[in-house]
């Protein structure tokens, strides 16, 4: 009788992983947008989807990002922000609502999984540790990772069905494990693949006979096939994938960068000087090695949790020396260098292994489940990642679509233009610029004043900010506003003008491409 009592009570714990990530989705509660590498491109490819929702079943999100089956962002992320959108948000909140559930999703998924594994309070244990990684939100909150932040959410859900898969052999569970797979291609196609050798590790390794896991193994190859037409769709109306200019082998990881504790908001370069952070975190590998030790040192516990926490331990180790430079000829002759943009997307999944690691802990030394243990342990994981939670906002208004993509490089979000358009008087613009790669040309804006039949009767010519901001100084990301006073001359008509601006190279003159093909925009 209270056993059974027991079995219908509610597990508190998933209440606790919801309260105790609230410093983590805090800062999407903050007024404004948060500026991130991405900046506004989420927003602007949710608005695109809503155009384009009813009549085009191979949308991709392409606005300001070239289109790659492997590489690029999936669908499934921005149909869940349009469902936020139904409800009656607008496009930033809707953005911000769905990373705010992917936080959440994450940490409950990861829970649930570690519960499995590791007991209660090592899924407890997992979970926060999960939600804090320093590469989660970095992410979220210095990249603006839309899809990667949602494969966090799906990682541990597709692993814990495999996990109930190969333990009951169910129809119900087989079902889900496809349809989770599905959802994390697409999400993501490139890391549902590189996702699909960490679960078929794990099946060869945990697998508790070899008729599970040769079942599970051939609904792996089904859900991979059927997670590979799903997006054939966008690749039949956008073409194969073609690989674009970065240079893969240049962004491996140095072993100080996982262990370092510096933060902050740069892009990734060539060599060790990355603005970009890279950490594992101290909690999950402080907690991870202990498990590790653990594993190795105790005798007196069964096997199976101590196989089971070695696999983690195992797999977070070579995960990580996988985002290393002595892998490169690994990734080069595998070609799975083609599934990825950098190496140290990787990262991602080693947080995955830590933060399952150091559930383990628990499993295996159980003194650490008791209150003030756990409390102490809990504590640690928040205040670990706490001081990484200070991401950078704007409150600059922006449109359903930017005004322009100049050579997927700078995107002019909006702009603001004060006096008439007709002869004698004076216009004044201010342009809003960001970034969206790092940028080694100055190019200068210019700003031209055209009357019906295109002649220019007023033009000014600069680098931004009069001179101030060269885009080679430009910051991933950062937003410029840059101001021009133009007067129009008394000679030239007396109404019918336009407006328009581009950027091109000061050395040789060439002007950046707007998407559709032409090198000016117009600012009606």
């Amino acid at each position: 009788m209270s056993g059974s009592k027991l079995r219908e009570r509610p597990d508190l714990n998933l209440a606790l992983i919801v309260l105790l990530s609230v410093f983590a989705i805090a800062p999407l509660t903050y007024p404004g947008f948060f500026q991130t590498h991405s900046g506004f491109v989420s927003v602007f490819n949710l608005y695109d989807l809503e155009r384009m929702l009813w009549s085009s079943w191979s949308w991709v999100p392409q606005v300001a990002q070239p289109w790659d089956m492997l590489t690029g962002e999936g669908r499934l992320p921005y149909l869940l922000a349009e469902a936020l959108r139904w409800l009656g948000m607008g496009g930033e909140e809707a953005i911000k609502g769905t990373y705010m559930l992917g936080f959440l999703a994450s940490g409950l998924g990861m829970y649930l999984l570690g519960k499995k594994l590791s007991g209660p309070a090592g899924g407890l244990l997992a979970g926060l540790a999960y939600v804090y990684l320093p590469f989660h939100l970095a992410t979220v909150y210095v990249r603006g990772a839309f899809a990667e932040a949602w494969a966090f959410a799906l990682y541990p859900l597709v692993l814990l069905c495999w996990a109930e898969y190969i333990e009951r052999r169910s129809p119900l569970w087989a079902g889900a494990a496809v349809l989770f797979f599905v959802a994390l291609a697409s999400t993501h196609l490139g890391l549902a693949i590189l996702y699909a050798f960490f679960v078929l590790a794990f099946v060869l390794v945990l697998g508790p006979s070899h008729r599970a896991k040769g079942e599970a193994l051939l609904l792996l190859v089904v859900s991979l096939v059927i997670g590979i037409v799903a997006n054939l769709p966008a690749a039949l109306g956008k073409g194969l994938p073609v690989r674009g200019a970065t240079d893969f082998a240049e962004h491996f990881v140095y072993p100080f960068q996982l262990l370092s504790e510096s933060w902050g908001y740069g892009a990734s370069v060539p060599g060790w000087d990355d603005g970009l952070p890279l950490q594992l975190g101290l909690a999950a590998t402080g907690l991870t090695v202990v498990t590790g030790l653990l594993a190795l040192g105790q005798r007196d516990t069964s096997r199976d949790p101590r196989r089971r926490a070695g696999f983690f331990v195992a797999a977070a180790l070579v995960m990580a020396l996988l985002v290393m430079h002595p892998a490169s000829a690994l990734w080069r002759i595998s070609r799975l260098s083609w599934t990825l943009d950098y190496p140290w997307q990787l990262l991602g999944l080693v947080g995955f292994a830590t933060s399952l690691a150091s559930g383990a802990a628990l499993l295996l030394a159980p003194t650490l489940r008791r209150l003030p243990w756990l409390s102490v342990l809990i504590t640690l994981v928040v205040l670990a990642s706490y001081g990484y939670l200070s991401p950078r906002f704007t409150d600059l208004p922006v449109g359903g679509s930017p005004v322009g993509v100049f050579g997927d490089e700078v995107i002019l979000l909006s702009y603001q233009r004060e006096g008439p358009l007709r002869h004698g008087a004076t216009v004044r613009l201010t342009l809003d610029w960001q970034s969206l790669r790092p940028m080694t040309t100055d190019y200068t804006v210019f700003v031209h004043v055209v009357d019906e039949e295109g002649t220019i009767w007023a033009q000014r010519d600069s680098v931004p900010v009069d001179g101030e901001r060269p885009t080679s100084s430009w910051e991933l990301g950062e937003i410029v506003p840059d101001e021009y006073e133009i007067m129009i001359p008394v000679d030239g008509p007396r109404e019918g003008y336009r407006v328009q601006a581009g950027l091109y190279d000061g050395g040789t003159g060439v002007r950046l491409p707007v998407s559709g093909g032409a090198t000016t925009v117009t600012l009606e």
